[in-house]
């Protein structure tokens, strides 16, 4: 024995230094009454950790933690149950992935097996990993990168202090905690933005788009970029969530709602995305005849899959190539277009409420009073006045290089497109009358 440490004079924990063992670390737990306990570790600091573990569990219960109970549980069994009970409360698709292939690495290990070398082979494996893309394409394949690594190994962690805290495994310990997160390059982020032009260049070619992506796909850029919606938040709209008279978003479903009190929150309706919103329905009239969509149907009926394609092809059209770091342009950098145009006219506090940005503390009082507020600020960035000025001065909007009149009356606002159908207009009543 090398080492010797007292717990309150009962209980004696040992240390052993095996040279040339691949876990030369042994710690020994010995009190009188109860079974000698063994275990080697790689980090002596894991031992340690492990040692106080015991000596804490015998001293308050009068049994070690959970051996049993560890031992019999596969690593399989509390991330299934991560599956079903946590990942559904977030809009993260990738976190299945990250979680199933985990599993595939951690089967046929226990809770009481799976140790912090485990979790160092496991990342190790994935910065050795490649991507091949979708199609699965060994000639584009490129490096896992750094920073997907560190969001997998977070989630990992989360997996074992959700296990911890709330499944009733108090004494496991977390193999993913601590240095095991750290990883060289990890934190360098995208700084991707639209350029001068590119935003020009993408609605132009948004124009060659087949069928009614000509509008889906500039409607989904203008609402990322001129309110900071996410490409999740996009596809969960329903038209009950487009509230055009009083230019609201409905968020119901967000990536931060987990770690919030609120469920979703509503943001601002831009006046560019309030034109785009309200001429959809008039286009699918106008190709399908008699056509008409319910509140809870989806803004958007297709798949993220069918819409992150015809992107890509508008990228391509636009010849959008990558920046001077070499970074390409992904939809996801139109939300950070967002925040920068936020950053020049909204205060720290209503960007947080335009973006959903975790830890958002204001009231309802406080949000309601500065939508009002920002719908003015985004007005007049855009157009120089308000949206009510204008009606209210009767002056035509250019929308796409042609003439747009909206009005608004007791009984709604009134959109018309004259250049597409000059005798039909898009009109959106007022809830309260719609109520009656």
């Amino acid at each position: 024995m090398a080492l010797g440490f007292l717990s309150e004079g009962r209980t004696m924990a040992g240390y052993q230094y095996l040279k040339g063992n691949p876990r030369p670390h042994r710690f020994i737990v010995k009190r009188k009454g109860h079974r000698t306990l063994t275990k080697a570790f790689v980090i002596k600091d894991d031992g340690e950790r492990w040692a106080r573990e015991q000596e804490r569990s015998i001293d308050l219960t009068g049994i070690p933690i959970g051996i049993d109970k560890l031992a019999d549980t596969p690593v399989e069994a509390i991330v299934d149950r991560y599956l079903n009970e946590i990942t559904p409360t977030k809009t993260n698709e990738s976190e299945t992935y990250t979680l199933e292939r985990f599993k595939v690495f951690a089967k046929g290990k226990s809770l009481a097996s799976f140790a912090r070398e485990d979790a160092y082979a496991y990342r190790a494996k994935r910065l050795r990993d490649t991507w091949r893309g979708p199609q699965g394409n060994w000639k584009t394949a490129k490096p896992i990168k750094a920073s997907t690594v560190k969001r997998e190994m977070v989630v990992l962690h989360h997996v074992f202090e959700t296990a911890r805290e709330q499944w009733g495994y108090d004494n496991l310990t977390n193999p993913f905690a601590g240095k095991v997160n750290r990883i060289k390059g990890s934190k360098r982020q995208r700084s991707r933005r639209l350029e001068e032009g590119e935003l020009e260049r993408l609605i132009e070619a948004c124009k060659k788009c087949l069928g009614l992506n000509r509008t889906y796909i500039p409607l989904a850029i203008y609402l990322t970029v001129e309110t900071g919606m996410r490409l999740d938040e996009i596809f969960n709209l329903t038209w009950e969530d487009l509230d055009v008279v009083n230019r609201r978003i409905e968020i119901r479903k967000s990536k931060t709602d987990h770690v919030s009190e609120y469920d979703g929150r509503t943001i601002v309706m831009s006046v560019r995305a309030m034109l785009h919103a309200s001429r959809l329905p008039h286009q699918l009239k106008a190709i399908h005849g008699e056509f008409s969509v319910q509140p809870s149907d989806a803004v958007f009926p297709m798949t993220k899959d069918a819409f992150e394609q015809a992107f890509d092809d508008v990228l391509t059209r636009a010849k959008i190539t990558a920046d001077k770091r070499g970074e390409r342009l992904q939809f996801r950098d139109l939300r950070r277009e967002a925040n920068s145009r936020f950053d020049q006219m909204l205060t720290v506090a209503e960007c947080e409420l335009m973006l959903g940005h975790k830890g958002n503390g204001t009231n309802a009082i406080y949000r309601t009073a500065a939508l009002k507020l920002i719908q003015d600020k985004l007005d007049e960035y855009h157009l120089g006045k308000t949206l009510a000025q204008v009606e209210a001065e009767r002056e035509p909007l250019t929308f796409e290089g042609q003439l747009v009149w909206v009005t608004n009356s007791p009984e709604g606002r009134v959109i018309s497109f004259p250049a597409i159908d000059a005798s039909n207009e898009i009109k959106t009543k007022r809830k309260a009358n719609a109520a009656e």
